[in-house]
């Protein structure tokens, strides 16, 4: 997985750990006013835990799928990735020796 990915699921969790903190509070709270709201909230939380878990298995099968269509595309096309790769790396070599000499 893509650390950009990663990251993002980082703080997917982060957000949705202070969620739960603040909801346990809210129950709390809401338990004392009235039993309907606190099941209420328990059931939102509980939605809410289960729809993040849904797109985080999505981006997971999407980075997937795109890790693999790569992995193909570059095996179809070695000389090609090669020439690319090669292409860059004497586009940013020119840039740093460049800049070197400024």
């Amino acid at each position: 997985m893509s650390s950009r990915a990663e990251q993002v699921l980082s703080e997917l969790r982060k957000a949705v750990a202070e969620i739960e903190e603040l909801a346990k509070e809210s129950v709390v709270d809401a338990e004392a006013a009235g039993g309907e709201v606190a099941q209420r909230l328990s059931a939102a939380l509980a939605e809410a835990r289960g729809r993040i878990r849904e797109t985080e298995k999505s981006l997971r099968r999407e980075l997937l799928r795109g890790a693999k269509a790569a992995d193909s595309y570059v095996h179809e096309n070695v000389w090609l990735s090669i020439g690319i790769a090669a292409a860059a790396a004497f586009v940013l070599g020119a840039i740093t020796t460049r800049r070197g000499r400024d």
